[in-house]
Formats: structure tokens, sequence, C-alpha cells
């Protein structure tokens, strides 16, 4: 049996139109599921009970929403060896634009029952694991603006930049201690901090062109000691990946990294607020059973 998460705010009301098709290929197929249509991340904690009930019958569990939205879903999958896929219809969908995954959501479906799982790592922050990347200070404020836009599923990506140049308006940047491997340096005026499992976030931005969810290991990038009009130069570059070796742009490796700071930083994972600093983030190899 498949089991499918849609939600019904996903991509301008794309979600439940894409379940539609898919619902008719299952049918057609005669291929068992069950589905949760959901609004809010409370709704898709339903998935645990989901699964109990099903006693290990469960195929994969598809989520068919954006990041948001694969987010929740793998974070009730923690602990368990059922595997996760996913029909994008989200603003962002980098999970999926990372691991080339088409749009045309009957030959997804048709890829995904007819394909084997495959491992990947995730990232984990305390209890919660995240797929994309970790972003802390002034990413972590953008992604709480960008939540907050009402319109945002008309924006797509158009709202990731919106909120950037809001949030440069006001974010002051901060002194940090950053441990990597238990090696620990001191940076002074951190924009941000992005720990990366995959290349992309905020809708197509490759901060962490080489991140890799197979290596065993976190990219990441520290952007510090730039004016705000500096700043505002460089943030082009990072569609292309091209903003790495740039004065003030910094790139580390590692398994486990720790951030504290002179005040708090907001904490995003996969575009959903998490917590704040001080934090330990960490690589856990192969946690994830996927299809992709």
């Amino acid at each position: 049996m498949f089991v499918f998460i849609v939600n019904t705010k996903a991509g301008k009301g794309r979600a439940e139109r894409v379940w539609t098709r898919v619902e008719e290929y299952l049918k057609d197929n005669k291929i068992k599921y069950q589905v949760l249509k959901t609004v809010s991340k409370e709704e898709i904690m339903q998935l645990r009970s989901i699964l109990e009930n099903a006693r290990g019958k469960v195929r994969c569990v598809i989520a068919i929403g954006g990041d948001g939205t694969s987010h929740s879903v793998i974070n009730e999958l923690a602990g368990t060896d059922v595997p996760f896929s996913i029909i994008p219809t989200g603003s962002g969908n980098d999970f999926a634009r990372a691991h080339g995954i088409s749009r045309d959501c009957i030959k997804q479906i048709n890829h995904i029952v007819n394909s084997d799982h495959e491992k990947m790592d995730v990232l984990t922050m305390g209890e919660k694991s995240c797929l994309t990347v970790i972003g802390l200070g002034f990413d972590g404020l953008v992604a709480k603006v960008t939540n907050e836009i009402k319109i945002k599923k008309w924006l797509g990506s158009a709202a990731y930049i919106y909120s950037v140049l809001k949030v440069l308006n006001y974010f002051k940047p901060a002194n940090v201690v950053l441990t990597i491997d238990g090696e620990e340096m001191k940076i002074d005026n951190v924009w941000l901090i992005a720990i990366a499992n995959h290349p992309y976030y905020g809708g197509g931005m490759k901060i962490c062109p080489n991140a890799s969810s197979k290596d065993g290991l976190l990219d990441i990038c520290v952007v510090h000691s730039l004016s705000k009009w500096k700043l505002l130069s460089i943030f082009p570059l990072v569609f292309s990946g091209k903003h790495l070796g740039k004065k003030g742009v910094n790139e580390y490796r590692g398994k486990t990294i720790q951030v504290s700071s002179e005040k708090p930083l907001m904490i995003h994972g996969d575009g959903e607020m998490i917590g704040e600093t001080p934090v330990t983030i960490s690589v856990k190899e192969q946690a994830l059973n996927v299809i992709s």
C-alpha cells in the first residue's frame, strides 16, 4: 500500500489537482493506497497512527506538496524504515530540485511505483530531522518573514527575495563561535550560516553547491564581515553558486556543528522555524529511505 500526504494549500491549489490525476492512475492500475489530506503540520502527525495500523504494509509515503510538507512527513517517519518520496507542488521544491524529481505527476508516480528505495543522510537538530538546509541568523529571519506572507503561494521564489530585501533593512550581524568536529573558531559580524545536506534552498538558491546527502558530511557556508550593500551585490550570485570564494564567504565541511552567539539567532530547517542558537547540528548517515 502507498500512503499519500496531500497538502491542499500547496502550490495555489495545484496539489489538489495533481492528486486527482494521481488517484486516477492508482485506480486504473489497481494499486492500493490511502490518502491523508492536510492543511496544517499538526494534521500530518496522524501519519504515525496510519503506519501503526498498516502493520508494515506501507511501501512508501509520498508527499504531494513542497519542502515544508516534506519536512513534517520525514519527522513522522523517524525511527521507521518506510521509504519517503515526493510529487512536488510547493513554492520552493528544493529537495525535488536537488534530486532531479520530475514535476510531471504521472511520470513521477509511475517511477515511484516501479523503483527501489535508496538511503540518504539527514540533518538532525535535537529531536528534529531536516532534508535540505538548516539556516541561522539572517537566513532564519528571512524564512520567518517568508512564511508570514499571506500570498506566499502565489509569489513562489519571489516571496523569498522580497523577504531578503525586507529583513536587510533591520537585521544586525552577530559575533558567533562556530565549532566544527571539535575545532572552534570565532567569527565576527556574521550575517548567516547555512548548514546543508543538499545544495538548494529558498526556491533554487545554490547556497552550498557541493553538498550531497550521500557523503556523510554537511557543507557549511558562512557569510560575514560584509556591508549591507556588499551583501546585496553578492546575493544574485547565490542562484548559480558563484558566491563561494568571494570575500566574506567561507565554506567548511564537517559532521557535527555547534553554533553559539552573543544574541539568540533564529533557525530554520527546510524553510520551517525550528529554534534559536545555541545549537548543535549533526549529520545522521543513511537515516532515511527515499525513492527519488
